[in-house]
């Protein structure tokens, strides 16, 4: 205890430096818990499900062209069924999925509810191994039912029973709830609130489940036992093949295999590229703020040298030292960790912002291991190392200028965080400018005051006069899918039937080009039935060097070529498009709205819902929707300027530290010398030239290092910054610039002193 009381006292004798301390490692606890939290938490993706070793989903690698695709989780809707009944021995039960995206909403008491829903048959939930609190999954047999899980029931009916409660699908099609069960984690790559039975698809026609069609479903499967996957996977093709030939010298064929789920979701390229650069973000944040500390302890001999050599004096061992310093270090981070609790209770939407995931979802019981390990390694490197260097400290030396032999720590110590700084803000820079490049680029057409919804109305021709009136509407058209939905697939073939691609489909009334502003680059807008366009990557794909117009494409006349636009995002790759004109389409609505956009499509949709009160029709930004295709990137790049912003401090409170620690340790030597006639300029030279010989090798590492991470984070997009290494050279020349002048400011005032107080004091 004596220990402790004297740990006490020196922290509060030492407030100020105690306080850099402090600081230095609430930042560095924070964001670095938060980002191998979030590196957790991807890891651990489909986890949760009951014995989640035998849950298998399957895969698809398409064959198309003569060439082989990537896996894909998506099947023809009878796979699993054929899949499970050809292995009765190794297979419990199979489920087939499909997932509702866009704005598919349910109504009760004429409230809007946008949950995640799925559709999929009365063997989900014992495939996927989620519990039942009520009701009998055998309902989902029969259509238009669901179940809905315990915090949406809980959300729409409080403590009532929901079972046998109607809720209206897109405010039409009315639901009936069969049962509940328990919520599915956020960790989940099958997250769903609803369920709704597979039978409603067939009931509706919503989709061909054929296995001529409709490879939109995915497909999972539990097994007897998990060792058995090898002989499933090598045994599966024939079954496949009795109802789908595998033929790919035909232009077209699909393999099938199982996988088991929990890696599905970690083995993909992108994920595993951000799990590595937040892994080593959080590495050097939390290396460079335990090394801060190490940095200030260490600054700090020159004062509490002697106080050391008095309690060896009265009889301390070198273990008693090195146990008072652990204390510090403990009572400090733990007054860090209040702090960084108190950070995340005050900014708690603003983190799940950057993480993409609640606080809950990122320190459960499963995941709470990994702060652990996080706080016990900073524990132990920030304690240990100026434990070891205080308690060694001689008695003998205690009244000598023992610090001086302490000069290579320290500048080691610089050296490490001036390499994370340069790091870091070299990986910031290539963010913000492949950022810059999706997002400002020109997309081919232009989408501004562009709103677009997915309705059938009862007679379409009137509901485009109707929109065609509206004061806040300049244009309309419609077109069977959205310009960024990636549209559906259709094969293109050679005149002997073999497939040579597919190529990206779409329907559209014959303004849908002009109404984009895409730009024809080769003969006109479609102006009849029979008519198609096609893009660049089209025609380079057929290999017509003599032009595009007018050669046939099925049964359409192509009759113009249309400048390449991107169908999804800048994540893929240019895909060959096809549109073709008809005279009337009922499914995906557009407006172009005049100014004030965000005014106007407020106003549109309070029309809409004056003109179709029993309807579920919302518009909404065409813009907006694009932008929210790179919210990932977005919240990436705030995450990494969150972490160039918090090293950057550290690392200048550290920088800062050194200087102070160098003044005083040689406050009497540049006194001195200003006696002897030394000019200012020359006394910042004498402080500062150490500090840039350490910083040049730590800025070249630094980038480096940034420089071969940013090629790997570049690797996810197809349309892509090239990386120049001058850029990386003016990085180097600001970070060098940083560390000079913070060296500048803080040495001004120590060499512009009266060199007279400096030698009053000796």
């Amino acid at each position: 205890m004596r220990q402790l009381y004297y740990t006490f006292r020196t922290l509060l004798r030492g407030r100020g430096v105690n306080l850099t301390k402090i600081i230095s490692l609430t930042l560095g606890l924070l964001v670095g818990i938060l980002l191998f939290a979030r590196v957790a938490f991807e890891l651990s993706f489909d986890g949760h499900y009951k014995e989640v070793d035998r849950l298998c989903v399957i895969n698809a690698v398409y064959y198309v062209g003569g060439e082989k695709g990537e896996a894909h989780q998506v099947v023809l809707a009878p796979v699993p069924g054929a899949i499970a009944e050809g292995f009765p021995d190794e297979i419990e039960s199979s489920t087939v999925v499909r997932i509702r995206y866009g704005d598919n909403t349910l109504f009760y008491n004429n409230v809007r509810q946008c949950p995640k829903m799925i559709l999929s048959d009365s063997l989900f939930f014992k495939t996927m191994g989620i519990d039942i609190i009520s009701g009998d999954p055998r309902e989902l047999v029969n259509p238009e039912t669901m179940f809905v899980s315990r915090s949406f029931a809980r959300r729409i009916f409080g403590d009532e029973s929901p079972i046998g409660k109607t809720l209206l699908y897109n405010r039409t099609l009315p639901m009936t709830i069969k049962g509940v069960y328990e919520d599915i984690p956020e960790n989940s790559s099958l997250y769903h609130e609803v369920v709704i039975s597979f039978s409603t698809i067939e009931k509706h026609h919503w989709e061909c489940m054929g296995w001529e069609c409709g490879d939109s479903f995915q497909g999972c499967i539990r097994l007897k036992n998990a060792s058995d996957l090898d002989k499933v996977n090598s045994r599966i093709d024939p079954i496949i093949e009795k109802h789908l030939p595998f033929r790919p010298e035909e232009g077209f064929a699909i393999r099938y295999s199982l996988q088991p789920i929990r890696g599905v979701h970690a083995s993909a390229p992108v994920i595993q590229k951000m799990v590595m650069i937040m892994s080593l973000l959080g590495l050097v944040i939390l290396f460079i703020a335990a090394m801060n500390y190490v940095l200030i302890s260490i600054s700090s001999l020159a004062r509490r040298a002697k106080a050391i050599g008095v309690h060896k004096c009265n009889g301390a061992s070198e273990r008693n030292i090195f146990s008072m310093f652990l204390w510090e270090t403990g009572i400090i981070i733990m007054i860090s960790l209040i702090l960084v609790g108190v950070l995340v209770l005050n900014f708690r939407e603003d983190i799940e912002y950057l993480a993409s995931a609640s606080i809950g979802a990122l320190f459960t019981w499963e995941t709470l291991w990994v702060p652990i390990c996080v706080i016990v390694i900073l524990f132990i490197v920030a304690g240990i190392i100026p434990g070891h260097l205080f308690s060694s400290i001689p008695v003998t030396h205690v009244f000598r200028n023992y610090t001086e032999r302490k000069g290579g720590w320290k500048r080691t110590l610089l050296f490490l965080q001036f390499t994370g700084v340069t790091f870091v803000l070299g990986i910031l820079c290539v963010v913000l400018l492949q950022y810059n490049r999706i997002t400002t680029k020109p997309i081919g057409y232009n989408p501004e005051g562009v709103a677009f919804t997915y309705h059938n109305f009862a007679d379409s021709e009137s509901a485009l006069d109707n929109l065609r009136r509206l004061p806040m509407v300049s244009d309309v058209s419609d077109s069977e899918s959205s310009i960024i939905s990636g549209y559906g697939g259709l094969a293109v073939t050679d005149e002997n039937g073999i497939i040579l691609f597919t190529t990206r489909l779409n329907a559209c009334l014959y303004n849908y080009v002009p109404f984009m502003g895409i730009r024809i680059k080769e003969g006109r807008n479609l102006n009849g039935p029979d008519q198609a366009l096609v893009n660049e990557e089209f025609v380079r794909q057929m290999r017509w060097t003599d032009g595009a117009v007018g050669k046939k494409y099925e049964n359409f006349t192509i009759v113009g070529v249309m400048e390449n636009f991107p169908v999804n995002s800048y994540y893929e790759e240019q895909d060959p498009v096809a549109f073709i004109g008809q005279q009337q389409i009922n499914n995906c609505y557009h407006v172009r709205l005049k100014q004030p956009y965000e005014e106007n499509l407020r106003s549109l949709n309070k029309s809409m819902e004056e003109m179709y009160p029993t309807e579920d029709i919302v518009f909404k930004s065409l813009s907006y929707s694009i932008e929210d295709q790179y919210q990932n990137v977005r919240r990436f790049r705030d995450a990494v300027m969150l972490a160039f912003v918090v090293i950057l401090l550290i690392s200048l409170m550290g920088l800062i530290g050194y200087i102070s620690d160098e003044i005083q340790r040689r406050s009497k030597e540049i006194a001195i010398r200003k006696v002897n006639g030394a000019e200012v300029s020359h006394i910042l030279n004498l402080l500062s030239k150490d500090i840039i010989w350490t910083a040049s090798p730590a800025v070249l590492f630094g980038t480096a290092g940034a420089y071969f991470v940013g090629i790997q984070w570049l690797g996810q997009f197809a349309e892509r910054i090239s990386l120049q290494v001058y850029w990386f050279v003016l990085i180097a020349i600001v970070v060098l610039a940083m560390i000079f002048l913070s060296a500048v400011i803080k040495v001004w005032h120590i060499a512009n002193e009266n060199p007279v107080k400096s030698i009053k004091s000796e």
